[in-house]
């Protein structure tokens, strides 16, 4: 795609260290559609937010989200550098994203956190941080909760706050990036 062509830009990019399955979700669809499991074994590895991390070019991050990726890195080493590789593949669909808009038009991406180990990936706050850097203003962050018993993945009818399903994804973030003139 050239350069500074695109007016608008909306998406919904895949969230951070597999915090849902997206191809085991659509495993059984894809098989359906004629794929092979070999296939979406190794299509599986190459997904934005997979946790392959071999031979993974890894991009340099701002302060904050190094941090948080340091933070997770100390208590489990192996998510760690898969979230890593998430918010470097991230920085590059970013950078891609701020190469083919247009000055003076927008990008929203909808992204939600998730927790590894209990710490908090605080992803809007970090593709928000990521975008400033390569040179996005971010007029904002919206915040859109989510009914509990209406989520793609239902969380269940009685609360369990240690239940790995039930601390995913309550809320949602509407990050707005805007390229400067």
């Amino acid at each position: 795609m050239a350069s500074a062509t695109v007016d608008l830009i909306v998406t919904s990019p895949p969230y951070a260290v597999n915090a849902i399955d997206y191809m085991r979700a659509d495993k059984f669809s894809l098989v359906w559609l004629g794929y092979n499991l070999g296939q979406l074994s190794e299509t599986r590895k190459q997904c934005v937010g997979g946790e392959s991390v071999m031979d993974f070019p890894f991009e340099p991050l701002p302060p904050r989200t190094a941090a948080i990726v340091e933070a997770i890195s100390a208590a489990d080493p192996k998510r760690g550098k898969a979230l890593h590789r998430y918010y470097s593949e991230m920085t590059r669909i970013l950078c891609e994203m701020y190469r083919v808009l247009k000055p003076d038009r927008a990008a929203v991406v909808v992204v939600a956190s998730s927790e590894i180990r209990r710490i908090d990936t605080e992803t809007h706050r970090c593709l928000a941080e990521i975008g400033e850097t390569i040179g996005f203003e971010v007029p904002g962050v919206g915040v859109r909760r989510l009914d509990r018993n209406r989520r793609m993945m239902p969380a269940g009818h009685i609360v369990n706050s240690d239940s790995q399903i039930q601390r995913r994804m309550h809320e949602e973030f509407v990050i707005g990036f805007y390229k400067p003139a």
